[in-house]
């Protein structure tokens, strides 16, 4: 996960992978970006996005039966900071704005 976050986000994705492992869920499906804005400020940037997850979701890892299932216009703000010695970006914090778009 370091190859793309930093804190806080790394911690806060590692943190609730953990708790979904210990609650015997598990995740599936893939989400489809779609891209509204990104505004860049030196090492800073802002990526609004309107993602389609209508085929992810959550299920119970024992079972397979769903716990959950994503929305197809699901509003997403991320912050990204540029690392200073290798140059990529990496996600430094995910809101999930609420609302549809």
């Amino acid at each position: 996960m370091a190859a793309v976050a930093v804190d806080p986000q790394l911690t806060t994705t590692l943190n609730a992978m953990r708790s979904q492992k210990q609650a015997g869920i598990k995740v599936y499906g893939d989400v489809t970006a779609r891209i509204q804005s990104v505004r860049i400020d030196g090492a800073s940037a802002i990526v609004s996005d309107c993602q389609d997850a209508s085929r992810t979701g959550q299920v119970d890892a024992a079972t397979g039966d769903p716990k959950t299932v994503g929305v197809p216009r699901n509003p997403v703000s991320a912050d990204l900071k540029r690392d200073s010695t290798d140059g990529r970006w990496r996600v430094a914090k995910v809101a999930f704005t609420g609302g549809t778009c």
